[in-house]
């Protein structure tokens, strides 16, 4: 049957009206785009018989030989091997882009494979060109399945005829068949690695993988977005803020931890995760960590209101009895001690009665506080020129700026017809507790920006400064009774804040850093529509 392939193939050379003793030489070639984009399309093939292709060259021990692939028209698209044979292919300008046509090349087995879709071999003189007479060129097909249908070719081994046995074209069939199983094997694992992605990409939980140095082998969209790190495959878990020391013992201990309260700030944005570090073993021995973070921001923040309503009602059963066994007794202390302060006294007894004075005021409003916290009043809405009342609260805050060194930038982007309907001693207590707030957080000789915007028919109050800024952990407790970082404070002004914009159905944002100052942002609603005030 061989022969019969080789006479016919031979009667067409001699009608093509070729010598033997002509030199063939391919002539047809393709564009680089095309024979780019058939490797793309061949990428995988190309790959796995490269690699079987070289260990098939060093069980040759050191036979001359060299592979080409050609795709299922006979163009060349890969070669590799001895460097000698790769030079006689060229000098026949067979090489990658060249096209493989028999009227042109004669008697070639890999034309014969791609024809009849069989292994083919020819060896010395079976080729129809006498310079051809001392080399052999086994050839075998190929069909792989993918992703835009079945892709063929050719595998062909070219040697010398010094080198050439009869049982290189049985290895090149094996070679063949054990590059498909392992082409099959790889897209099984692909779909089964696909599957996987899709199963993780799709969790409601944020997943990241490490290896047993901590580098990170893989991760899920939920993750990268809860995570406020940059994170990216081959970076070190280490790094990772809040992670990184529960991937360290983890892996280094081979311990899991469970249920871990991580939290992350990143823009003001503080998300809450209940983490699970996971160690990895393959027989016995650590291979990694998987973390599994899920999302409990709303639940935490719910617990902290339910904490917050826990503590006001507290403060409520306290404030009742406050208001009527203190503030009577109170405001009598206070009538008799500016009485005796009226009347003329030495130096150091005025100046103790003056002491005397500001700690009874000072307990006085923290009475205040806690009936506000308690029964805060409803808010009594009128009309307020926004840029008026503005001036008006910073004119009140300039003795206590002075004192501090402290200038105020007014930044309106109000107009002076501007008007807000809002109970205006409520916000300008409001006003007065955050502008306190930052006077003290700031520096000598720094500013504190008072600054107005209306956008959407709200009104947003921005009070920014350079101080030294909050803490992550702290940002979070700002808005609850009695929390204070202040040596003298009550841990109230903020939450009286908090409550006041909230019945005025407006809301209070801050974003801070530490050293770096504070943004507080109160928005309110132009029209006044206010939430029912609690009882």
């Amino acid at each position: 049957m061989e022969n019969n392939y080789l006479a016919e193939v031979r009667r067409r050379c001699i009608a093509y009206g070729m010598q033997p003793t002509d030199v063939p030489s391919l002539r047809t070639t393709v564009s680089e785009e095309h024979l780019q984009r058939q490797k793309r399309l061949y990428a995988d093939i190309l790959e796995v018989t490269k690699g079987f292709g070289e260990n098939t060259i060093q069980l040759l021990n050191g036979q001359m030989v060299s592979f080409v692939v050609t795709d299922d028209k006979g163009l060349v698209i890969d070669s590799f091997g001895d460097r000698i044979i790769r030079e006689q292919l060229s000098q026949l300008n067979i090489k990658e882009g060249s096209l493989l046509i028999e009227r042109e090349v004669g008697i070639c087995a890999t034309l014969i494979t791609l024809e009849y879709k069989i292994p083919f071999q020819t060896v010395g003189t079976d080729h129809y060109h006498l310079v051809l007479h001392e080399s052999a060129c086994h050839s075998v097909p190929f069909s792989v399945p993918g992703n835009h249908g079945v892709r063929e070719g050719t595998i062909s081994l070219m040697t010398s005829i010094v080198d050439f046995s009869n049982y290189q074209l049985a290895m090149l069939v094996n070679m063949a068949e054990s590059m498909g199983r392992e082409l099959k094997l790889r897209k099984t694992n692909q779909r089964q690695l696909d599957l996987h992605h899709l199963m993780v990409d799709n969790l409601d939980t944020g997943i990241l993988l490490a290896d047993r140095s901590g580098i990170v082998v893989d991760f899920n969209h939920v993750a990268l977005n809860i995570i406020p790190d940059y994170i990216s495959v081959g970076q070190s878990s280490y790094q990772i803020t809040e992670l990184g020391p529960l991937f360290l013992q983890t892996i280094a201990n081979g311990q899991r931890q469970r249920g871990i309260e991580v939290h992350f700030h990143a823009g003001g944005t503080h998300t809450v995760c209940l983490a699970d570090i996971i160690p990895i073993f393959e027989n016995g021995i650590i291979q990694g960590a998987y973390a599994q973070l899920r999302d409990i921001t709303e639940r935490y923040l719910l617990e902290q209101q339910i904490i917050v309503s826990e503590k006001l009602s507290a403060i409520g059963k306290l404030a009742a009895g406050l208001a009527h066994e203190i503030r009577n007794p109170l405001t009598s202390i206070m009538g008799f001690v500016q009485i005796i302060r009226e009347r003329p006294l030495d130096p150091d007894t005025a100046r103790y009665l003056g002491f005397v004075h500001e700690e009874l005021v000072r307990v006085k409003n923290l009475v205040s506080d806690f009936v506000t916290m308690s029964k805060p009043s409803f808010p009594i809405v009128k009309p307020i020129e926004i840029n008026l009342f503005l001036d008006s609260v910073l004119d009140f805050m300039e003795g206590q700026a002075a004192l501090h060194d402290i200038r105020f930038i007014r930044d309106y982007h109000t107009g002076d017809q501007d008007i807000l309907y809002a109970d205006a001693s409520q916000i300008k207590q409001v006003l007065i507790n955050i502008l306190q707030n930052a006077v003290e957080a700031s520096q000598p000789k720094e500013a504190v920006t008072l600054k107005s915007t209306i956008q959407n028919k709200h009104l947003t109050i921005t009070i920014s400064d350079n101080g030294s800024g909050i803490s992550p952990e702290n940002l979070t407790k700002i808005q609850n009774p009695f929390f204070t970082t202040k040596e003298n404070g009550t841990g109230l002004g903020l939450s009286v804040s908090y409550r006041i914009i909230n019945n005025h159905n407006g809301e209070i944002t801050v974003d801070s850093r530490l050293g770096a100052g504070t943004e507080f942002n109160i928005r309110l609603p132009l029209s006044g529509i206010l939430k029912e005030c609690p009882v």
